[in-house]
């Protein structure tokens, strides 16, 4: 039986945590280790996982280090011997047969390192988060596979990208060795599994494997949280078509669409300072 390390990077999530370590003790695939990574949160985070979890092996920082600081640190501090190393988001939480599917998938090619789950909005599990992503390398938008589920989504089969969670080989975790901490949150999941990519691995989706995020479903909610974030959307996103991109003056010609679509955004929810933040982080991403 292959061993599985779980990462949880969090910060002042409890509400959310709590529900996602106890599903992922509820595997019917048990994990060798539970990993909570605390990035230096001030919601009493640390006192209740030692409380409420005992057998979790807790770790705390000082400060928040992002998703990518979080994960790594839990790379750090996994089993040597676990065969995979599993990244899930603190506000998601797995169905009992998810790590059991998951394993299942990644085991059938040697070129498979990365899988991903369907993953469900916590709110209506009958409609898709997403069944893996994609983005298109010309112009930067994301290709999302979600929506109402209506069985389109049932194939084992290769995506480009595994979002918010992903079981990875720990021959891959030893070519790749860590996330890319420049990101620390959004595109970070994008850039590791192009990097996986690149070195021969492929990321699959394991449409068996369920979980669900607790993050609304409803449009105007999904705005608000992007803008956010929205200094490291558009600087993140710069970042990576520098990188991974087909062509970056190509991609450029496409960004006055992206400024336009984030301020048209913005100012439907009354949220101009999230508009100023995203041109700021692709601004920033021109000169990094």
């Amino acid at each position: 039986m292959k061993k599985v390390s779980v990462i949880i990077p969090t910060y002042n999530s409890w509400n959310t945590l709590k529900s996602c370590i106890a599903s992922v003790q509820n595997q019917i695939y048990k994990a060798k280790e539970i990993i909570v990574v605390n990035n230096g949160s001030s919601d009493g985070t640390a006192v209740k996982v030692k409380k409420e979890f005992p057998k979790v092996k807790l770790i705390n920082l000082n400060k928040n280090t992002g998703v990518t600081g979080g994960r790594n640190t839990g790379i750090k501090h996994a089993n040597s011997y676990s065969d995979y190393l599993f990244f899930f988001d603190h506000d998601m939480v797995a169905e009992r047969n998810m790590l059991a599917e998951l394993v299942k998938v990644a085991e059938l090619s040697k070129e498979i390192g990365i899988v991903t789950p369907k993953i469900y909005y916590f709110g209506n599990k009958k409609r898709i988060w997403s069944a893996g992503t994609g983005i298109n390398l010309w112009t930067g938008q994301i290709l999302f596979r979600g929506g109402e589920d209506v069985g389109q989504y049932e194939k084992v089969e290769e995506v480009q990208v595994a979002p918010a969670a992903l079981l990875v080989k720990r021959e891959l975790i030893k070519k790749l060795k860590c996330f890319d901490n420049h990101y620390f949150v959004t595109y970070e999941d994008t850039d590791f599994c192009f990097r996986a990519r690149e070195i021969g691995f492929k990321t699959f989706y394991a449409p068996k494997a369920l979980a669900y995020h607790k993050i609304s479903w409803y449009s105007k909610d999904d705005v608000d949280r992007v803008l956010s974030r929205a200094y490291f959307v558009g600087r993140n996103r710069l970042i990576f078509m520098k990188k991974f991109g087909k062509n970056i003056f190509i991609f450029s010609a496409f960004l006055p669409v992206f400024c336009v679509y984030y301020l048209y955004k913005a100012a439907k929810n009354k949220n101009l300072n999230g508009w100023f933040e995203f041109m700021k982080g692709t601004f920033d991403g021109f000169l990094d």
